[in-house]
């Protein structure tokens, strides 16, 4: 789906069922950040999530300022750290002792 067709689909959801927020799939990269402008400005209504990948899971929080700093090239260093926190913590091997 192109970017005015995700937008035209964004508002004939929010006219027939009042949505609350939006889930932008695709967004990758960052040639979406046009459409999920466009797609803000004509339901008013924010982004909650954004598609990173293909499957279900790659759903993630949505940060207007992270995605603003990615479109201008000044990369989303918080993202980053956060994802390696994660994998660092899914990796260690946790062990309880008793005392």
């Amino acid at each position: 789906m192109t970017g005015q067709d995700a937008v035209k689909s964004a508002d004939e959801f929010h006219k027939r069922l009042g949505i609350t927020g939006v889930i932008l799939t695709k967004m990758d990269g960052d040639a979406r950040g046009g459409g999920a402008l466009s797609i803000r400005h004509v339901t008013g209504q924010p982004l909650k999530f954004v598609g990173v990948g293909e499957k279900f899971d790659a759903l993630e929080p949505f940060h207007p300022d992270r995605a603003a700093n990615r479109i201008l090239g000044m990369g989303d260093i918080l993202s980053f750290i956060e994802k390696a926190g994660e994998a660092s913590i899914r990796s260690r091997p946790w062990r309880c002792s008793a005392s």
